[in-house]
């Protein structure tokens, strides 16, 4: 049997049997796997508290037929170890959630697993709806299915200022001719389009550093989240929590 060495963020975890769990990691290196801890439920398993849910740990994984199979973990970080609210809690499992059904297993995607390790390292810090707003518009992008920001989505000219309308079934914004067309489009402004547009194509390091309006980012925030249930077609159960 072989295995591999690598470092992982515990995105899920479920119970197997009486004392096992199959753990959902996500890797910088092979992307997103599914091994198993066996024992781990356990009270005296050698695991510890090296298996918790949002810790980056270091792991030695033997490859198995069915299931990977987790042979050492060593905790590196918790980062939600100082019991942080609860709209941070789930928001660390809204990103998860995300991850496990947008990525494919095995594929490894190293900007998303920087955004994604990124905004744990900040969940504590900063303000939960930006962070979330820099998560979703970033994994948007990275993925292909990012909406159209800077011209009207049907006709391709600039909208009026005074006069923007955004619609997840178009796929993003439109002037207000155009929107006559999507029975789903609403009202948004200028501001929001552009905080919307900075936090996707800024430095990562840079999008938490912006100073905005709290409520330009929670418009900006609701309508990605809105528009990622939208496109993905997916039921995320933290999305019904955070909306």
């Amino acid at each position: 049997m072989s295995s591999y060495k690598t470092q992982a963020i515990i995105i899920n975890r479920l119970n197997l049997g009486e004392s096992d769990k199959i753990l959902t990691l996500f890797s910088p290196d092979y992307g997103k796997i599914r091994a198993v801890a066996k024992g781990s439920r356990r009270t005296k398993s050698k695991f510890g508290g090296h298996t918790e849910l949002f810790s980056l740990v270091e792991l030695i994984i033997s490859t198995g037929k069915n299931l990977d199979i987790v042979s050492e973990a060593n905790l590196l970080k918790n980062f939600l170890a100082n019991s942080p609210d609860i709209d941070k809690v789930k928001s660390a499992y809204y990103f998860g959630e995300i991850i496990s059904k947008l990525l494919p297993d095995g594929s490894a995607n190293k900007e998303v697993y920087d955004l994604y390790l990124y905004c744990l390292n900040n969940i504590n810090v900063t303000d939960i709806r930006l962070l979330q707003l820099v998560f979703i518009a970033r994994i948007l992008k990275n993925l292909g299915i990012y909406p159209e920001l800077s011209n009207c989505v049907k006709c391709e000219q600039k909208p009026d200022k005074s006069d923007i309308r955004f619609s997840k079934s178009a796929g993003g914004i439109l002037d207000a001719d155009c929107a006559l067309h999507f029975g789903d489009s609403e009202s948004t402004n200028e501001d929001t389009v552009k905080l919307w547009r900075y936090v996707a194509e800024s430095l990562l390091e840079n999008t938490l550093k912006i100073s905005a309006n709290p409520e330009t980012v929670i418009s900006a925030n609701k309508l990605a989240i809105e528009y990622i249930h939208c496109v993905t077609m997916i039921d995320y159960k933290s999305l019904r929590v955070l909306s």
